[in-house]
């Protein structure tokens, strides 16, 4: 279905464009999910229909990577472009430095509507003054107590047509703890273990429960591209899925493994990136903030920041 390895159309924006002509941009970002489990990249268990079909509309990229394999550290640093030790967020649980400019600075800048749904876990707020987006829970580490909503969603995306958006929805799936979807679906016995983890029953029972919470996530995946869809902007949205730092067990979260700090990375843009295509350009969460300045018409006001845009890509 992919081929191996295809040329992206170039874009280029200039800071004249209008408002109306912006992409918008969809950022999904699902939480301790290491790439490799993730059929696009060669899984063999998990059942993901949605993120499929988003592979085959668009380009993956076969090598992006992240800092370091923590939470806090590399949403700050996709946030801000800037690397660990230069935004201040250097391990979980801690802060950015007050004056580090984000997501919302810059694209704010350049006319966007800046919003985050779900999982936020950076700081402080004057770093990240992200509009509240409802309707997706906000913790990890509990089993969520209510459904997900989209209504946030849908008005959020379709508010002004006239005005572009960046809008992040943070899933918390499948972060532990592993208590969403069906482990019904994946009977311990037939699942390929992985080889950097132990074959032991408890292991097999663990993969499995977080195995289900990935194709719960690719539900709510699927769930956010129709919103797109019934919002009429799908068209001139640049779609961004990644899958954060790895899983919660051995060697992934928390290591410098190549399953701890390899991260998936999904781009879809209908009528600019084609169709069904692979790069192996090395890219990580740095330069995601760079691109889409550039795509945002700011390329000729680039900040001053760690990455760099691969548009060219």
């Amino acid at each position: 279905m992919l081929r191996s390895v295809a040329p992206l159309l170039c874009l280029v924006l200039g800071s004249t464009l209008s408002l109306a002509a912006r992409p918008n941009v969809l950022v999904i970002v699902a939480d301790d999910c290491t790439y490799n489990d993730l059929p696009m990249y060669g899984g063999q268990n998990a059942k993901t229909p949605n993120l499929d079909t988003l592979a085959a509309e668009g380009l993956i990229f076969n090598h992006a990577y992240l800092a370091e394999a923590m939470c806090q550290p590399c949403r700050a640093e996709l946030y801000t472009g800037l690397y660990p030790m230069r935004n201040g967020c250097a391990w979980n649980h801690s802060a950015s430095m007050p004056q580090t400019l984000s997501l919302p600075h810059h694209l704010g800048k350049l006319g966007y509507r800046v919003g985050l749904a779900g999982k936020v876990h950076v700081a402080p707020r004057k770093a990240f003054p992200f509009e509240n987006v409802g309707g997706f829970d906000k913790s990890c580490v509990r089993a969520p107590t209510q459904p997900h909503d989209l209504a946030a969603t849908a008005e959020f995306m379709s508010r002004d047509p006239d005005q572009p958006f960046c809008l992040v929805v943070a899933l918390v799936e499948p972060h532990v703890p592993w208590v969403m979807g069906d482990p019904s679906q994946y009977p311990t016995e037939k699942l390929k273990m992985p080889p950097h983890l132990a074959d032991t029953p408890r292991t097999r029972q663990d993969f499995a429960r977080y195995l289900a919470e990935i194709t719960y996530m690719d539900g709510q995946v699927g769930e956010i591209l129709s919103v797109l869809d019934q919002a009429n902007v799908a068209d001139n949205t640049l779609v961004l899925f990644t899958s954060e730092q790895g899983a919660q067990f051995p060697g992934c979260k928390w290591t410098n493994w190549d399953t701890g700090v390899h991260t998936a990375l999904d781009a879809r843009w209908p009528g600019k990136i084609a169709a069904s295509t692979r790069t192996n350009a090395i890219v990580q969460y740095t330069d995601v903030l760079p691109t889409l300045i550039d795509f945002a018409g700011g390329k000729s006001v680039q900040p001053s920041l760690d990455g760099s845009s691969f548009g060219d890509v």
